[in-house]
């Protein structure tokens, strides 16, 4: 294995079962189980864990993952490898005597069902005893112990069956309803053919006499068809003749319209030429106003444009000039407030006058006492003793003075500092003040200042706008007077020579007049021929939709006709179909009498699956008797099992005779008690199920038990114990090999074969063969 569940790394070397006997040790959640899992997946991709619908094969087996299983089945050696790769892909390798088998992971794994002679849940239920298990067989429960025995010898099939047959019951049941649904239709619709045949019979009559009509119809319609046909020559040459005198008709009132519109212009031309000349000489000057317009405008919007700034100059400047008054008033104000503070205090003395006073009286004290020692010493020496006192009196008098500072000296002289601090640095920002406000207002009132000189330097007056709007409205007035002398320009333009378009124009009405009256006179001679003409197309516009509507009417007859023969001929295919119908209807009557037989008496559990577990119990209870009696050292030694049936339940009900020679349930006994007697039963259906003859893939013949715990830890004395691993060893007489997993140690010393497992600090399960 490597990288299964929580064997990481590879196992090394791989784990054997060279022993008849092998047990397998280890503290509860170190691995031991993961090996019997390991084996059922190689085989069949399938584990305890994976039986959980939320547990994936993903989740025991990692990337790069595998187990690899050897074994042998009669003279062939067969070797299983299942896994992952490193992208998280499943594959399956199987090799026969070392010869790879071919295939899909699917035809793989159906060369190893029929090579082991197992699938899954007959591989897992026949030898791999759990603890589980052994505990199931004891439950309290009839119901659960029957379900254990189904479990084991694989009878959940004949439920399967049940349930096979159940659904097929109810399909069958179904499929009656329905057919009986369809022969009653068919019934009805057979009940219809004798009035389908006779409308039929009705058509046909009515279908040949439309047929007449219609062919009558057509030779009329021939007949007309020619003479019209003969009348179609004079007919376009009347509607050519009709198409060009209209034509004319209407070019002549063309022509009447323009010669009337030429005269109404020639009129308004005359009447306009005089409004065109005053209009010239009014709009003469337009372009200069105009020009002075413009210049008017431009002057307005640079003196606007420069009286804006001026005005922007003004406010930032007084803006700068009012925040610099209001910060050096707001300097003043705290200044004042500071000499208030100071000329409140107790003490003109500060911080530093009452250090250096402090310095002084210890100096001059010391000066003081030290003139008096020399007083003394030089007492003899008058002219010293004068300089000295004179000296020493200086000195008490300088010492009385610093006397008095000192003794002013109090806790507000370090107030008095601070306040004097505050103020020597408002002052300062009262001078820095000063000083920034001339850097700064200084600019800004040259700015300003240059601004108002740019705004006078482009002056508009009262004046310049009264005249701005004076040739404003000059303009507008001439603009429109110059459009309307545009149009009068060109709709005289248009007019041109009146009098030579309209003779143009009397030439092209005479000629149209001539055309006009050869065309009437040609009409005129064809008049009688077109009245001919109409007639006969009306005529024959009247056969050709009766024509039509008899043609229509024969075709839908037609059609109905083909409909009637052809559902006819359906019910006449009916009436066959409905034998066959009645015919299988009875086959699916037998058929759900079968099934009914089947879901009510042979596949429900008074049924076949009673009667094989009647078979099963027989031999169960000898090969369950002695086993107790071993296992028990003669303690015990009957067991007594039986079917049983409560209302709709079933049940088996396992029963031993106790040392008070009474029949007792399994549940009455003792928990070491009761692991005995499920010991002894499940040794026996191992026995027996390993005895069966293969059958399929149903059951077949293992030569290796694998017992997992066995419930080892209930049998509460040494002696249970021992017997138990005796009856285990037993065990080798019917199979080739017997493994235990187990947490006992002391079990392990009677095995000949041992691998331990154990779990590293990592979390890792280890495998390590100790013989």
């Amino acid at each position: 294995m490597r990288g299964f569940m929580r064997y990481l790394e590879k196992t090394v070397p791989p784990l054997r079962f060279p022993e008849k006997y092998t047990v397998i040790t280890g503290r509860t959640g170190a691995g031991k189980s993961s090996i019997l899992d390991a084996i059922t997946f190689a085989l069949y991709g399938k584990t305890t864990r994976t039986d959980i619908q939320s547990v994936k094969l993903a989740d025991v087996c990692r990337p790069n993952g595998y187990v690899r299983v050897a074994f042998r089945q009669g003279d062939e050696r067969w070797e299983i490898t299942r896994g992952f790769t490193t992208k998280k892909e499943s594959y399956l390798e199987v090799t026969r005597d070392g010869e790879a088998v071919q295939g899909t992971i699917p035809d793989k794994e159906r060369t190893i069902r029929d090579v082991v002679g197992l699938d899954y849940d007959g591989f897992r239920n026949s030898t791999f005893v759990r603890q589980e298990e052994m505990k199931e067989l004891g439950a309290a429960s009839g119901a659960q112990r029957l379900a254990v025995f189904q479990k084991l010898f694989r009878l959940e099939i004949f439920e399967q069956a049940l349930e096979r047959a159940k659904e097929r019951f109810t399909t069958v049941k179904a499929d009656i309803q329905a057919k009986e649904a369809e022969i009653a239709a068919r019934e009805e619709a057979l009940g219809r053919l004798p009035a389908l045949r006779q409308q039929l019979e009705s058509l046909d009559q009515e279908r040949k006499e439309r047929g007449a009509r219609v062919a009558q119809l057509q030779t009329t319609l021939e007949a007309g068809s020619r003479e019209l046909k003969d009348l179609e020559a004079k007919h376009e040459r009347w509607v050519r003749s009709s198409a060009a005198l209209e034509d004319r008709s209407t070019r002549l009132r063309a022509l009447e319209a323009r010669e009337a519109e030429l005269r109404d212009r020639g009129q308004i031309a005359a009447k306009l030429e005089p409004e065109r000349a005053a209009l010239e000489n009014e709009i003469e000057d337009l372009d200069r106003l105009r020009e002075e317009l413009d210049r008017l405008k431009e002057t307005k919007a640079d003196h606007q444009q420069r009286e804006t700034a001026a005005r922007a100059a003004g406010r930032e400047f007084d803006l700068a000039k009012h925040e610099h008054e209001k910060r050096r008033d707001e300097t003043k104000d705290r200044i004042d407030e500071l000499h208030r503070k100071i000329a409140s205090l107790r003490t003109d003395v500060d911080r530093e006058t009452a250090f250096s006073s402090l310095r002084d009286e210890g100096r001059l004290e010391e000066r003081v006492t030290r003139i008096a020692r020399e007083l003394e010493w030089l007492a003899d020496r008058a002219d010293l003793v004068r300089e000295l006192s004179e000296e020493q009196a200086r000195a008490e008098k300088a010492l009385f003075r610093v006397h008095e500072k000192v003794a002013s000296i109090d806790q507000d002289s370090f107030v008095l500092t601070e306040y004097k601090r505050q103020l020597e640095q408002l002052k300062d920002d009262l001078r820095r003040e000063a000083d920034d406000s001339h850097r700064l207002l200084q600019p800004l009132d040259d700015a300003k200042i240059e601004a108002l000189r740019q705004l006078d330097a482009v002056p508009f007056t009262e004046m310049n706008e009264k005249r701005l709007e004076l040739v404003g409205q000059s303009v507008l007035e001439k603009a429109g007077k110059r459009k309307r002398l545009d149009e009068l320009t060109i709709l005289l333009r248009q007019v041109g020579d009146v009098s030579a378009r309209l003779a143009d124009l009397a030439m092209q009405r005479q000629s149209l007049e001539t055309e006009r009256t050869v065309l009437e006179s040609e009409l005129a001679g064809l008049r009688s021929s077109e009245e001919a003409f109409g007639t006969a197309k009306a005529r024959i516009e009247t056969l050709q939709g009766e024509l039509d509507a008899e043609r229509k009417a024969w075709h839908l007859l037609e059609g109905q006709a083909t409909t009637l023969k052809e559902q006819i001929a359906g019910l006449e295919a009916d009436a066959m179909r409905l034998k066959e119908s009645e015919r299988q209807r009875e086959a699916l009557r037998g058929e759900l009498e079968i099934y009914d037989v089947l879901v009510n008496r042979v596949f429900h559990k008074r049924g076949v699956v009673m009667y094989a577990v009647d078979q099963l119990l027989p031999e169960l209870e000898i090969e369950a008797s002695k086993n107790l009696s071993e296992l028990t050292d003669g303690r015990f030694g009957r067991i007594r099992l039986e079917t049983y049936e409560e209302g709709r339940g079933h049940g088996i009900r396992i029963l031993v005779q106790g040392v008070d020679s009474e029949w007792h349930d399994v549940a009455e006994f003792s928990g070491g008690e009761k692991t005995q007697i499920n010991a002894a039963l499940r040794f026996a259906i191992a026995r027996e199920l390993a005895s069966m003859p293969q059958i399929g893939r149903t059951f077949g013949r293992m030569k290796t038990l694998f017992i997992d715990e066995g419930d080892l830890g209930s049998l509460d004395t040494e002696i249970s114990r021992e017997l138990f691993v005796q009856k285990l060893l037993r065990m080798g007489e019917v199979f080739e090999k017997v493994i235990l997993i187990t947490h006992l140690a002391e079990i392990a010393e009677r095995f000949p074969g041992r691998i331990r497992v154990t779990m590293t600090p990592n979390q890792e399960s280890k495998a390590e063969v100790l013989s």
